[in-house]
């Protein structure tokens, strides 16, 4: 199994050097010395410009408006602990609308939480159908 695993990362590497399929990473001019810099870095290394990204400066600005009302931890972990599949996607739609409400975004920390509790309700239903299925099926 493991040989079968190096072999077809050995084949997608061979792949992606052959037909340059590999990615560049991105980069950027500075604007004091006009030198080419890499986008993940935010420090020019040639004149010492520093560069300031926006996104991460959104990011830090949490807003505290309390608990999140549309989220429910509880149905995500029992949800997860009785079919892993489904429960880990309600687990992450939790987590997506903890992160939106964190950061001030209403609607979307409704929708995620929404699609949290939709996962984890149909795995209860389709669990107590199961349950009823093997029930009937034995009598």
């Amino acid at each position: 199994m493991i040989v079968v695993i190096i072999c077809n990362l050995y084949n997608y590497l061979y792949i992606c050097k052959k037909y340059k399929l590999y990615t560049i990473m991105p980069a950027r001019n500075c604007p004091e010395c006009d030198g080419l810099v890499s986008s993940t870095i935010n420090v020019c290394p040639h004149c010492g410009y520093s560069f300031v990204n926006v996104d991460v400066i959104k990011e830090r600005n949490y807003v505290n408006m309390g608990t999140n009302p549309y989220n429910s931890l509880f149905m995500s972990v029992v949800t997860l602990i009785l079919f892993w599949p489904c429960g880990l996607v309600s687990l992450i739609y939790y987590f997506k609308s903890d992160r939106c409400w964190e950061m001030g975004n209403e609607e979307g920390a409704k929708s995620y939480g929404k699609s949290s509790m939709r996962w984890a309700l149909s795995i209860f239903i389709i669990l107590i159908l199961l349950f009823f299925l093997v029930v009937i099926s034995f009598q």
